[in-house]
């Protein structure tokens, strides 16, 4: 069985993995095989797409951009359900760019990728199209929950999924540090993808202002996820009035959504 600290071997896949197994603090666990957060599924191969259909997914959100969505099509199966909740109206993690498309841009400071991080983890909170995604994905699960397996993602599956995750481990009441270990484990897992980058920046001669840059837009950091925390905390009053306010769930939605994913 396949757990939150382990890749669910997808060919052509990223990043891809079931938030069952977390423990809440009132001691039930996240069932496996329900909630699944994952990268993009553009480059999914045949056996890919059946190794899905193995693993029991039949609906496929795609938290990407429009722009993202038509430039890199996600290649599921027939029997798995696409929907679309664009949780940004670009792609503003630069997760997609091109070495030669992000050069200018992120040669001239080290720091370039990193200041943008931060900017996008703060329009991933306080943006109403972002709050609009998640009020919808949320409304999905608690209307089809029960019979659904649900795969959500973004292009490398971790920050738009990472925020994703977030607001859904929390509202079935996982502990705020394990939430946290479950967003930093994309790193764990987006390795070989980061290295391929360095290696095309390389080729490319960009100097180390780029390089660093890249590594900052690849990874997630502790810096990026208490930039999200630090708003929810500060400018909405936590992440319970986070989810009653913004994501628009009741007390009662609250407890269908942990009759539904927990044991």
């Amino acid at each position: 069985m396949t757990r939150y600290n382990e890749a669910i071997p997808i060919s052509g896949g990223l990043n891809c993995r079931d938030l069952g197994g977390h423990v809440t603090r009132d001691g039930r666990t996240v069932k496996c095989h329900k909630l699944i957060r994952s990268g993009h599924l553009s480059e999914l191969t045949p056996t890919g797409q059946q190794q899905l259909l193995d693993y029991g997914v039949t609906v496929d959100i795609d938290l990407r951009s429009s722009a993202e969505l038509r430039k890199y099509p996600d290649l599921i199966p027939s029997g798995i359900e696409f929907i679309h909740f664009p949780c940004l109206d670009n792609d503003d993690t630069e997760s997609t760019g091109t070495v030669n498309a992000l050069k200018s841009f992120y040669s001239r400071s080290a720091h370039s990728g990193y200041l943008r991080m931060l900017y996008v983890y703060r329009k991933l909170v306080i943006n109403e199209h972002s709050q609009s995604a998640m009020h919808q994905v949320f409304a999905y699960l608690l209307a089809h929950g029960d019979e659904a397996t649900v795969l959500y993602h973004c292009s490398a599956g971790k920050d738009r999924t990472g925020l994703t995750s977030l607001l859904i481990l929390s509202a079935l009441g996982v502990a705020p540090e394990d939430v946290k270990q479950d967003y930093l484990l994309a790193n764990k897992f987006l390795v070989d993808r980061l290295n391929q980058r360095i290696r095309d920046a390389k080729q490319a001669h960009a100097n180390q202002n780029f390089i660093s840059s890249i590594r900052d837009l690849s990874t997630v950091q502790e810096d990026y996820y208490d930039q999200a925390m630090t708003l929810i905390n500060y400018e909405f009053g936590g992440i319970n009035a986070y989810l009653h306010d913004v994501v628009h769930l009741s007390d009662a939605d609250i407890q269908r959504l942990r009759t539904i994913y927990l044991e």
